[in-house]
């Protein structure tokens, strides 16, 4: 096989997908490729969770209009996502995050957010069956929403399909090719794909794909695990809550129960790489995150992660101790809930920057090479205007935001 297309997206998640859907909405010649399945890994794991509430002010003007987008995108792509426009809730409990959340007004006044802080007795009335004997109030932001993660990239996906874009599915990318000091193709397990730009949202796996290029893309990957119950007597309105646990209820009455506190880093020969650039967010959130050594380390060793064909889909072990501990602290809040059974879990590696905010930029060098990656925990949301906002880098020559906070030259590259 060797094509000729305007643009190769590499990555089928939640960026990757919406970018080829922009890009062929655009008029683009657009492929995408994905060396496994199309929403396989970490867009398909999350919580669902879309918010403006807590974010970096940096990624806020960003965020607002892809509210937009998220209110519209049933209509746009003529199905299904599951997405719901009832609101994100942060529980206060002790004075640390009673801080945080009072810290958070001034950039919600700022931006014009719907954001308020709850007195208990407030939080009890918008959730009947919580518990609100220790409930300090809550920051709640009523024009959040979610959606099913298991839905938004595959519908993005078929929108391209339609546009024109083609979706090459397992199918892994193996090299981007350069010329002149320009990219000028794809080298994939399926053959060549000759093109102009290159756009690599592919998640974990970018410092891998970037590595050979000369280009640094520090990131390490982050365990998330999350729980799904069954059935249970309580209703929370289908909105976002972090309390005591992290938990969004699905509309058939099952609960998502995520491990927010506690995430995994498996060790890698990539953490002792790109080590010392964490430190300041190891300082931030040490007591969070914990440190596991085992299959993962040996597997970068023996150099399986830098063969894309190895791991098809990243489908690491979940946290059955970590979701124990969840699932006691949301019987603390809702102990009308009953006993919690988990029908199934599932764990996701989340790709982490040094501080938290995502790469999206135009490389200088290869000239045409476009990443957006390191959504480093809060990509789901945000995902359809970053996939929006290369395309337009691409197809009209610039951003309608201020991308400089996301330039891949604060980690000294260009």
């Amino acid at each position: 096989m060797n094509r000729r297309f305007d643009t190769v997206v590499v990555g089928g998640g939640i960026v990757g997908t919406t970018a080829a859907y922009y890009l062929a909405k655009a008029g683009k010649r657009v492929a995408l490729v994905e060396k496994g399945r199309i929403n396989g890994e970490q867009s398909s794991r999350n919580w669902g969770a879309i918010r403006t509430q807590g974010r970096d002010p940096s990624e806020i003007p960003m965020m607002l209009d892809c509210l937009d987008i998220w209110r519209g995108v049933e209509a746009e792509l003529g199905e299904s996502v599951g997405w719901r426009q009832q609101g994100q809730m942060r529980v206060i409990y002790d004075r640390k995050m009673r801080e945080r959340s009072e810290a958070f007004m001034p950039t919600a006044r700022e931006f014009g957010l719907t954001t308020r802080i709850l007195t208990p007795s407030e939080v009890a009335e918008i959730l009947p069956h919580y518990d609100a004997r220790d409930c300090q109030g809550a920051l709640f932001t009523p024009t959040d929403g979610c959606a099913e993660p298991e839905k938004v990239a595959s519908a993005f996906a078929r929108g391209a399909s339609r546009l024109g874009a083609a979706i090459m599915d397992y199918t892994a990318a193996v090299s981007v090719d350069t010329q002149n000091g320009a990219v000028c193709a794809v080298e994939t397990e399926q053959g060549r794909l000759d093109c102009e730009t290159i756009v690599v949202a592919s998640g974990a796996w970018t410092s891998r794909l970037l590595k050979p290029l000369g280009i640094r893309h520090p990131t390490l990957w982050i365990r998330g695990s999350v729980g799904r119950t069954g059935v249970l007597p309580i209703e929370m309105r289908k909105l976002v809550v972090w309390g005591k646990c992290a938990y969004r209820q699905c509309p058939d009455g099952r609960v998502n129960i995520a491990v927010a506190e506690d995430g995994f880093h498996d060790l890698m020969l990539d953490s002792l790489v790109h080590g010392l650039k964490f430190l300041p967010l190891a300082q931030r959130n040490w007591r969070n995150v914990r440190f596991s050594l085992g299959k993962p380390l040996m597997r970068s060793m023996m150099g399986e992660y830098a063969d894309f064909t190895t791991h098809r889909m990243l489908d690491p072990r979940p946290d059955w101790k970590g979701l124990a501990r969840a699932s006691k602290r949301f019987l603390e809040e809702y102990p009308a809930a009953g006993p919690i059974t988990y029908e199934r879990a599932w764990a996701g590696y989340i790709d982490y920057t040094p501080d938290e905010l995502p790469v999206i930029d135009a490389l200088a060098k290869p000239h045409g090479l476009f990443v957006a990656a390191g959504l480093s925990g809060h990509g789901f949301g945000i995902g359809p205007i970053v996939g929006k906002t290369v395309s337009d880098l691409i197809a009209k020559g610039r951003s309608d935001y201020n991308l400089a906070p996301f330039s891949s030259r604060r980690f000294n590259h260009g």
